[in-house]
């Protein structure tokens, strides 16, 4: 059965209601005339342990009220107080503006020589940051530019490497980075490994590796192609 008070569901022989814990025997012994009539049914409803009170309120114009800060006296018309907040400038701190990126001329990653060479027309302004000569056989060229995404890298590198002497060393290797201050063992910005008069089998070969990135990250990309 329900409780009369808070209209919990009980069993039927309960003596007391398990949501409220009014006595439930005690409501059968008032006689019907005697109750309460409940009263109509209001847009809003107050519901504490048990007891309904319906309240209406009359519709009210809602009151404007000035913020008082905390001297006590009202702002004036135009002050600061009233003005939008606004970030704080962070000294020293400049964020890039996100500007987005073209799609590669040719499929991407290249799969063959043609598309590696039609990538050339995506690439970037570049600058020399160092250049060293390894055992008089490998010559590293490190360069510097904007970052960019993979097949942006991999265009400026070749362009790098198309600019470079390859006829007078065995392996040539452009790194490119976006800091110039960077270590010297190290890329961000890829790396085109060239290999000149490579044998392989009876043929011999000229082999690219080009790797994205800085080689480790999860989105770097490595392709090797061979002419």
């Amino acid at each position: 059965m329900h409780c009369p008070y808070c209209r919990g569901v009980n069993p039927e022989n309960a003596s007391y209601c398990r949501s409220c814990g009014r006595d439930l025997k005690a409501q059968f012994a008032v006689p019907p005339a005697s109750r309460q009539p409940q009263p109509p049914k209001a847009s809003r409803s107050a519901v504490s342990y048990g007891t309904t009170r319906a309240t209406t309120r009359p519709a009210q114009q809602p009151r404007q009220v000035s913020p008082v800060p905390a001297s006590g006296r009202s702002p004036q018309v135009g002050s600061p107080a009233q003005q939008p907040r606004s970030e704080p400038e962070v000294p020293g701190l400049w964020t890039a503006p996100v500007v987005p990126e073209p799609e590669p001329p040719v499929p991407f990653p290249p799969k063959t020589m043609q598309q590696l060479k039609a990538l050339k027309q995506g690439a970037l302004p570049f600058t020399v940051v160092s250049e060293e000569i390894v055992n008089k056989r490998k010559r590293v060229v490190r360069i510097a530019y904007a970052s960019c995404s993979g097949w942006r890298q991999v265009a400026t590198l070749y362009d790098a490497l198309d600019k470079q002497p390859l006829d007078q060393f065995e392996t040539t290797v452009i790194q490119g980075v976006q800091d110039p201050n960077i270590d010297v063992y190290a890329f961000t910005n890829g790396q085109l490994v060239f290999d000149r008069n490579v044998r392989l089998g009876s043929q011999i070969i000229h082999r690219y590796q080009i790797e994205t990135g800085n080689g480790f990250a999860a989105d770097s990309l490595r392709v090797v192609l061979a002419e």
